[in-house]
């Protein structure tokens, strides 16, 4: 499905915007700097400086993509001024239909689908945020980053859209798209699927949805998207007070758990749990390669901590496997006996303090029962024993060069996890220390153990089918 007129418009009208109601719209797109932005607004000569029109029918010029703002009995009739004006995609912000769970609001959304279907554009909405589109210059909120990158969202929240992108900067994270399609009158989530399922630009696609209102082919298109890239899906509405959450929100219909989880395991879909994990696959999949096995190395600096780790790894069905002796015996050569263990996982404070990180790490991913490593960082140690901030960078500094080391001479994937500290300073630096150099970096062992489980079970649903 060719859907590069939703995606890719020249210009823009945004009807009903005023410097009150959805200047965001008009003040995203104009700092995006790439379309041309118009306001429709019969109640203004001006718009945060711009001229306003009263229809879209005045604007002298073309218009490729339509954002309505206005109230749901005026929406119809926008539409009809969009059809006469040659328009290709419509984005329609207003709520206040089939999720009323009225007739009234029911017979309305029939409206804009009718109007559509005989128009010949499309509609992304109603009830949503419309389309981020950083290489376009498409928005929906002026802070989002215009740099393109590999990952797309799909999403029918739009308040989850717009979490999900703030919170992506702090991780390194850009998107090539991002969809609030909120009731799908028209386009669905399946619809824009199968355009992400070709695009060039997209090498991962995350998606949040409620319930799916085109289900010819459904089956057949997830599996060969998972075939082709990674797609991790948080599934709303799977239980009895979730499914009516969902009917309330959007007015989806949503499906069982377990006929879910069938779905999941039939197709290759990522099936996640929480709105966490779909930012934690994206890093994984951004900045690590897929891991060969189950074996897991966990290099921390606090031994209590070993036997809760063992335990977080095992439930997500990974293995922490003892080293080979080979192994210890390298570890031993380095490590004092005294206040630490050559076990996995490996107390290796001592190593690293010590400027022998490389060969803890060396002698870790040389074990054949291991396909990846973990290493934790405690931001107080490096606060308490850097004693500032250049000397935390001479410490990171290190640690990346041992990392880079196991990538390149092993292949295999390293992952970082700063936990959350007091020192909060120190945390964001370390974190963006191993982010810029090109590591996955996460705030817990949990989310970096179920990545790598889900990254792992991805690997092996592909190499099943040849």
């Amino acid at each position: 499905m060719d859907l590069s007129q939703v995606f890719y418009p020249e210009s823009v009208a945004v009807v009903g915007a005023s410097d009150r109601n959805v200047r965001y719209y008009v003040e995203a797109m104009v700092e995006a700097g790439k379309l041309k932005v118009f306001v429709v607004n019969p109640n203004y000569k001006e718009v945060l400086g711009i001229k306003s029109y009263a229809s879209i029918a005045d604007i002298p010029e073309k218009v490729d993509y339509v954002v309505v703002a206005v109230p749901a009995t005026q929406t119809p009739s926008v539409l009809l001024e969009c059809a006469k004006k040659g328009v290709k995609a419509v984005h329609i912000f207003t709520s206040g239909f089939s999720e009323t769970g009225t007739a009234e609001g029911r017979a309305l959304e029939e409206k804009l689908a009718e109007i559509a279907e005989t128009s010949g554009f499309r509609i992304i909405g109603p009830n949503c945020m419309g389309i981020y589109c950083p290489e376009s210059g498409l928005r929906f909120a002026n802070d989002q980053p215009s740099e393109p990158g590999p990952v797309a969202f799909i999403s029918q929240s739009g308040g989850r859209a717009v979490n999900l992108v703030a919170n992506a900067r702090l991780r390194n994270v850009r998107f090539s798209k991002v969809i609030s399609y909120g009731n799908a009158c028209d386009l669905d989530f399946v619809d824009f699927l199968e355009y992400l399922k070709d695009d060039p630009k997209t090498n991962v696609i995350l998606g949040y949805v409620e319930g799916f209102k085109k289900t010819n082919g459904l089956l057949e298109l997830l599996k060969e998207t998972c075939m082709k890239k990674p797609v991790a899906i948080l599934k709303g509405g799977v239980s009895e007070e979730g499914a009516r959450a969902a009917a309330f929100h959007t007015g989806s219909l949503a499906g069982s758990a377990r006929v879910w989880e069938g779905v999941c395991r039939q197709t290759g879909v990522i099936q996640v749990e929480f709105f966490e994990d779909l930012l934690d696959l994206a890093v994984g999949f951004m900045y690590a390669k897929l891991p060969e096995g189950r074996g897991v190395a966990i290099m921390t600096n606090s031994g209590g901590s070993s036997v809760v780790y063992a335990d977080v790894c095992a439930k997500y069905g990974l293995r922490v496997p003892e080293f080979e002796e080979e192994t210890q015996r390298r570890l031993r050569s380095f490590i004092p006996a005294a206040g630490s263990s050559v076990k996995n996982p490996l107390d290796a404070w001592m190593a690293f303090a010590r400027g022998r990180m490389m060969d803890a790490l060396d002698a870790a991913a040389s074990d054949r029962n291991i396909h990846s490593l973990i290493i934790e960082l405690q931001p107080e140690n490096f606060h308490v024993y850097a004693r500032g901030i250049d000397r935390r960078g001479d410490m990171a500094e290190t640690a990346i060069a041992s990392c880079r080391h196991v990538v390149d001479e092993h292949g295999k994937p390293v992952f970082i996890v700063v936990n959350s500290s007091y020192y909060h300073e120190t945390e964001r630096a370390m974190a963006k220390f191993f982010q810029d150099a090109g590591f996955p970096v996460f705030s817990s062992l949990q989310g970096a153990v179920k990545t790598i489980s889900k990254m792992y079970w991805y690997k092996r649903f592909k190499d099943a089918r040849g």
